[in-house]
Parts: structure tokens; sequence; C-alpha cells
């Protein structure tokens, strides 16, 4: 691979780890606008059991789209996290490849200093417009074995 090629890599890379960083960050804040403007317009969210870490069982949530995304960062079960909330990420695999790209990793959620959550999680990513934009998340709680099976899938798939 020619030294330029290389480097377009790593700053597509940097580029996806940032743009998953900074849509956490901006959720810490309450920034839901920069939030959704990290998404593609469609973009698809499934989050298993939603409420782990507040001590409730609940199905898992799927949103479609920068509505029904901003309306969940809007809910009051969102909100009384803010302002003592992180939302972490890592570490992550990054598989590029062309305009599209697969993350794999773990995110953590911390309420009031303690661990709410520990998710695995599958981010698409796919250039829009010249910019990397999350496509869709699958997030599934340590534990669960639809968990291990992202793990596995996403160690061992070379596919995107």
């Amino acid at each position: 691979m020619k030294l330029t090629d290389r480097i377009s890599h790593i700053e597509a890379e940097l580029s996806i780890r940032n743009l998953i960083a900074k849509y956490g960050l901006a959720v810490d804040c309450g920034d839901i606008e920069t939030a959704i403007n990290c998404h593609t317009k469609n973009a698809t969210y499934r989050i298993a059991n939603p409420n782990a870490g507040r001590g409730v069982k609940t199905q898992d949530l799927e949103l479609r789209g920068h509505s029904e995304i901003a309306e969940m960062l809007n809910s009051e079960t969102h909100q009384s996290l803010l302002p003592s909330c992180a939302h972490t990420v890592g570490p992550l695999i990054v598989k590029i490849k062309g305009s599209a790209a697969v993350t794999l990793g773990y995110s953590r959620v911390y309420h009031d200093n303690e661990l709410m959550r520990l998710a695995v999680n599958k981010w698409i990513v796919k250039i829009v417009d010249g910019q990397w934009k999350i496509d869709s998340r699958e997030s599934r709680v340590v534990g669960d074995e639809k968990a291990q099976l992202l793990l596995k899938k996403g160690l061992y798939d070379s596919k995107l």
C-alpha cells in the first residue's frame, strides 16, 4: 500500500474515532443538535435493555432517523442523567472499506461517578457529503449472549 493511501486510511480512522467520541460528549452536555448531526438522516439505533443500570429490565429500543434519536435524547429518562453523566467508548476496532466502516468496541455510561451500563457496540459509519456519519449502532449489554455474538462476529468477520 502506498504511503498516501496509508495516510488516508489513518486519517479516516481518526475521523471515525473522533466522530464516536464527539457523539458521546455532545450527549453528555445536552447538545442534542451536535449529537444528531453525527448521524445520517436515516440512521438506525438498536439498544438492548436501555435501562440497564437503573434496576429495570426493558425491551430493546429501536430508533430510526434524526427525529426518533432526538426524541430519545430529549426524553425525561435521558435528561435525568444530566449533568452527572459520562458516555465513554473504547477500546475500538475500526475496519474501513472505501466510504464505509464498521467499528466494534465497548461503551460505558457513568452516572454520579458510578458505572451504570457496560455494553458492546457495533457502529456502521459512512461518508456523507465528505464527512463520516453514524449510519447504525447496535448496543448490547455485556453478559448478554447477543453481546458475545457481536464480539465474535466483529473479530472474525472480515466483511463490512
